[in-house]
């Protein structure tokens, strides 16, 4: 079981510039495509398609792997990131389209909107811990807002250059981080990639 701080917090200048806009996947090639599909693929097979009506994502860039795991036109959506989600004001909804239900947006750092979110049955936190200064004190927090997670990040980088990241991991280091915020891992896959191999993982 390995944890490595690999850099300290950028500073808030330092964090607007690397976070200008929110992530999208699909403008860093195939693997990350491909990391997104597993982690939905995943999350459909462990969660209970009941379980699924109430998602949230704090870190969601353009949000589809909390889109693509929501069930029921009933049910609530919650996506927030750093930066402004498609420019528009935070806390407003959106429609995904006409069929579908309205999202409550929200911006800023994850420990500070978790504590705006009403309780969920579901939280993403896709390439997200890496990022925080501190990750366990984080999936505490979410922990007391959700009952399923469901989490990526990379495993075994430990030589990782991309200055937006703070931690390298193993599974063992990350999966003892999260039973210390009382999280149970049900279910892990690793996907290599050819920029990463990622560690998937769906805890209740």
């Amino acid at each position: 079981m390995t944890v490595k701080r690999l850099r300290p917090l950028p500073t808030d200048a330092e964090l607007a510039a690397m976070y200008p806009t929110p992530h999208d996947h699909r403008l860093w090639g195939q693997g990350h495509h491909d990391r997104v599909e597993a982690t939905i693929q995943l999350a459909r097979e462990q969660i209970p398609e009941l379980l699924r009506m109430r998602v949230a994502d704090l870190s969601c860039g353009n949000g589809v792997i909390a889109r693509s795991i929501h069930t029921g036109t009933n049910g609530e959506l919650h996506l927030g990131d750093l930066a402004v989600i498609d420019a528009e004001v935070a806390g407003q909804t959106f429609k995904r389209h006409p069929l579908d239900v309205q999202a409550t947006k929200y911006c800023g750092p994850i420990e500070e909107t978790i504590h705006l979110l009403p309780p969920v049955e579901v939280f993403v936190c896709s390439e997200t811990i890496e990022h925080l200064d501190d990750p366990g004190k984080v999936l505490a927090q979410i922990r007391v807002k959700a009952d399923w997670l469901v989490l990526s990040t990379p495993v075994d980088c430990w030589d990782d250059s991309n200055p937006e990241h703070l931690w390298a991991w193993d599974r063992a280091g990350v999966e003892d981080l999260a039973l210390r915020s009382s999280w149970r891992p049900v279910a892990y896959l690793e996907l290599p990639t050819e920029a990463y191999t990622y560690g998937i993982w769906v805890m209740s």
